[in-house]
């Protein structure tokens, strides 16, 4: 019989992604409890996670990137079709659209906003502290990157209450700071902008995940030199 406990290895594997080797590691435990256990939806969920992660680390092959994220598409969409509420197969599935959008362009990035939407709000209703605020995150940054009706789903006074909300849940992930300081730029509140990119600036980035850490210290000390 399938156990939760059977994902705690693999689980900080994950979280420790950064380490070179761990997210291999992870995938292959994690395609062998799938042999075992096929009608899982958690496992399929682990691992559309994992490929968005070997996604987001691929800096040099454009390719492989796209390749990862399709991988994390095809396994989030099984995650789901097995169980329509799973909690990390829409989540992931939807984070992986996302970037494979953004992969194949501004066309692509417009089509995938809708099972985007869709997959977040199923996230929302289940558990929205799931990853640290991640479908008020998800779902604040969707409405305010998308064009506005008719186009698309665009609305800001959306994003702001997904964005605030993801600062409430989880105030030291940085991802969350700093999407809300971009809208606060975009929609005039410059002095609440100011105040979570300096407490980006203060604070140190955590050691297991320094490298995406880093990438939004960055962009939130580019975002405080231009408008400050």
């Amino acid at each position: 019989m399938f156990n939760k406990d059977l994902l705690k290895d693999i689980s900080v594997h994950l979280d420790l992604r950064e380490t070179p080797g761990n997210l291999d590691i992870a995938i292959n435990q994690l395609m062998k409890l799938k042999a075992e256990y096929p009608n899982e939806d958690i496992i399929y969920g682990k691992l559309s996670s994992a490929y968005f992660y070997k996604g987001l680390l691929e800096l040099d092959d454009i390719q492989k990137q796209e390749d990862y994220y399709e991988h994390g598409v095809n396994y989030g969409k099984e995650a789901t079709t097995l169980n329509p509420r799973a909690i990390y197969g829409n989540y992931w599935y939807a984070s992986n659209v996302g970037m494979l959008g953004m992969c194949r362009g501004m066309m692509a990035s417009l089509a995938s906003v809708d099972p985007m939407k869709k997959s977040y709000e199923v996230v929302l209703k289940e558990n929205e502290n799931f990853f640290l605020g991640g479908p008020h995150r998800a779902l604040g940054r969707l409405y305010h990157m998308a064009p506005g009706w008719p186009i698309s789903v665009g609305n800001k006074t959306k994003a702001l209450h997904h964005l605030e909300r993801a600062v409430e849940i989880g105030p030291d992930f940085f991802n969350n700071r700093l999407y809300l300081a971009e809208l606060y730029i975009d929609i005039g509140i410059r002095d609440k902008a100011k105040k979570e990119l300096e407490w980006m600036i203060d604070k140190d980035c955590k050691p297991e995940h320094k490298i995406e850490d880093q990438v939004y210290k960055e962009r939130g000390m580019e975002i405080l030199k231009r408008y400050f």
